[in-house]
């Protein structure tokens, strides 16, 4: 497989991750937001092992297997059973209609596009234009855990945060050393586990999942 098809591969696989990234937002329905995260992940699992075979960066494959099997089938399989105790099937709730949070993440697409347009990084992956995707899903990720009411969505908005992060640090600088790696999977897996026992109190304590009953604590 030459550089060539390889690029082109990592392009299309990041073109894909960012699609999934307004699939996440554009979802009115749990069930198939945490689907659209199961193939964000996917698609961040193969840009890390495509960069890792064109880069000949072996240690990358162990987070690319990583990611596929906890973040494309272990976490997504642990809100399948959180929303199923939970008897949810809709979430439209949210401070924003689906319209307009489409409209707010095309233009922080086209402004992370702007601000890093004459960035200038040491070796990159490929291309500079995983900086700005990553970016990109960074913002789009912290739109979600602002604009959505429900905490299940808060944390999705999370967990598609951490991935722009992860996609950047494979992209720039071939990845974190392996034992750090490990380190990020394993909290994020425990992050996953201790917010679905979160948001189960909060349903104990409130008789829903809607944050803004929080509100009610404040002194």
């Amino acid at each position: 497989m030459n550089q060539e098809l390889i690029s082109s591969l990592i392009h299309l696989m990041g073109m894909l991750f960012l699609v999934s990234s307004f699939a996440m937002i554009a979802s009115p329905q749990l069930l198939s937001c945490i689907r659209f995260y199961a193939m964000h992940s996917f698609f961040l699992a193969a840009i890390t092992a495509l960069v890792a075979y064109g880069s000949h960066v072996e240690h990358l494959y162990v987070p690319a297997i990583l990611t596929l099997i906890l973040k494309t089938w272990v976490i997504p399989q642990i809100f399948f059973r959180l929303i199923g105790r939970l008897s949810i099937r809709r979430e439209n709730d949210s401070y924003i209609n689906i319209p307009f949070s489409l409209v707010l993440a095309t233009f922080m697409v086209f402004a992370a596009y702007y601000a890093t347009g004459d960035l200038k990084v040491l070796n990159p992956a490929f291309s500079n234009e995983f900086v700005p995707l990553a970016i990109a899903t960074i913002l789009i990720g912290m739109l979600m855990m602002v604009t959505r009411k429900k905490a299940i969505s808060q944390v999705l908005g999370l967990l598609l945060l951490e991935n722009g992060l992860f996609l950047m640090a494979v992209t720039m600088t071939f990845g974190m050393p392996l034992l750090v790696e490990l380190g990020i999977f394993f909290d994020v897996l425990v992050g996953a586990i201790m917010m679905g026992i979160f948001v189960f109190k909060i349903r104990d304590a409130f008789d829903g999942i809607d944050t803004d009953d929080l509100t009610g604590l404040k002194g």
